[in-house]
């Protein structure tokens, strides 16, 4: 993944003078990203970082703190993106099989353009199987709050637990794939998304039939 062309650009401003802060540490996490993804965890050296920065490894401690804690801070920032890619798409969706459709169709797409990201991140986690797990529960949540959402504006009001259970299943189905995706790299976003659509949405058709015909709850 190349450094984003605004942080390029942005840097350019201040070619012959100092760099703020705040663009400084975008422009670090990005590349730190990079790094972790190309070497992983272990292999990435804070001098490789601050060369490709152009900055001094004291620079580099200043600004983000340790490897360990910039490794944090990268995990964090992918989560950021990935919920907000996925909460936008699925908002814009009508209806929920469009929006099932449309919020898969964003996770596959987010892991398409940071594959390799996304894999240093979320499956090369040691010793960071907290950070992992972070990024899992919190799309688990999301698909949650979509799935009560859509219920809703069927008439149907689910047992919160009942919600978390399909929330779990959905989102645990949708990595699966993503990780199968690996080994099968000639199909694209649209290809996948029909696969999990077509997988999960029977089930939830007829779970949230059962629920409207039992009055609403379970």
């Amino acid at each position: 993944m190349a450094i984003a062309t605004d942080i390029i650009a942005a840097l350019a401003d201040y070619a012959h003078g100092r760099v703020p802060r705040a663009i400084r540490e975008r422009q670090i996490l990005a590349l730190a990203e990079d790094l972790f993804a190309e070497q992983g965890y272990a292999n990435a050296s804070m001098d490789e970082l601050a060369r490709r920065a152009g900055v001094s490894k004291p620079v580099i401690y200043a600004l983000v703190g340790s490897k360990e804690q910039l490794y944090r801070r990268c995990v964090e920032r992918h989560a950021e993106m990935l919920a907000t890619r996925i909460a936008t798409e699925a908002g814009r969706a009508l209806g929920p099989e469009a929006q099932l459709r449309a919020g898969i169709l964003a996770f596959f797409t987010f892991v398409n353009e940071h594959r390799r990201v996304w894999e240093a991140l979320t499956w090369d986690a040691t010793p960071f199987a907290v950070e992992a797990a972070a990024i899992r529960r919190r799309q688990t949540e999301l698909a949650a709050t979509l799935l009560a959402d859509a219920a809703a504006r069927l008439g149907a009001v689910p047992d919160p637990q009942w919600v978390d259970a399909i929330a779990h299943a959905v989102n645990g189905a949708v990595e699966a794939l993503a990780r199968w995706w690996c080994d099968h790299p000639s199909l694209n976003p649209e290809q996948l998304t029909d696969m999990a659509v077509d997988l999960l949405l029977p089930g939830l058709v007829r779970i949230v039939d059962v629920l409207t015909k039992e009055g609403g709850s379970a």
